[in-house]
């Protein structure tokens, strides 16, 4: 026998350490909401006070800067307003956000 045996026998038979690897992280599955965006966020009001000469088409351009979202005004005060050219000086209505 060899003394490269004989070290060998002397130690004994040695396992090679178990290689480890660390896992790379996982990312989280995104989480979908089942509730549409536009209903996640409540929404925001403000109340206006109609003027003499006002016109929902005015208070749109004055408030979202397009009169053509004249209709988000009618909608929110539907309860107040029979149409969206009738109203009145001194009506509250409500602005959407």
């Amino acid at each position: 026998m060899g003394i490269f045996d004989q070290i060998k026998n002397a130690f004994g038979k040695a396992e090679p350490a178990p290689v480890t690897r660390k896992k790379a992280p996982v990312p989280a599955p995104e989480v979908q909401s089942e509730v549409p965006a536009d209903e996640a966020m409540p929404l925001k009001l403000k109340a206006y006070i109609v003027q003499s000469g006002d016109t929902l088409w005015k208070i749109a351009e004055e408030h979202f800067g397009d009169g053509n979202a004249y209709q988000k005004i009618f909608d929110a005060n539907r309860d107040t307003l029979d149409s969206p050219d009738h109203i009145l000086p001194g009506q509250e209505l409500i602005i959407p956000k």
